[in-house]
């Protein structure tokens, strides 16, 4: 967040929240280095409830100096029908493929 890229898209309000963040979650995995597996992903969480606003409104915000009016033809392919032509059919069950031991 201190990058030349970066730095200056990030107000100083949302800059400052990320870092207190930041530092609070660095200062609570080095406190608790022997924590359960579900600590560390409910602090992950946390942080990434934080983080994930402030970095979506960074990219948005970088978005929208691209192309004006956007790209032509983004709204879908036409005539296409929802599926590639001659792509493979859907898997029934993803998980009815060869285990380990078949393959062994």
């Amino acid at each position: 967040i201190d990058s030349e890229e970066v730095k200056d898209k990030i107000p100083a309000d949302d800059k400052e929240k990320l870092e207190k963040a930041i530092e609070e979650t660095i200062s609570w995995l080095d406190a608790n280095q022997t924590a359960e597996k579900e600590e560390y992903e409910e602090k992950q969480k946390a942080l990434e409830a934080v983080a994930m606003p402030i970095l979506q409104s960074m990219a948005g915000a970088a978005g929208a100096g691209g192309m004006p009016g956007g790209m032509p033809g983004a709204g879908g392919m036409p005539d296409m029908g929802g599926a590639a032509p001659g792509g493979a059919p859907p898997a029934d069950d993803p998980a009815g493929g060869p285990t380990i031991e078949e393959i062994d």
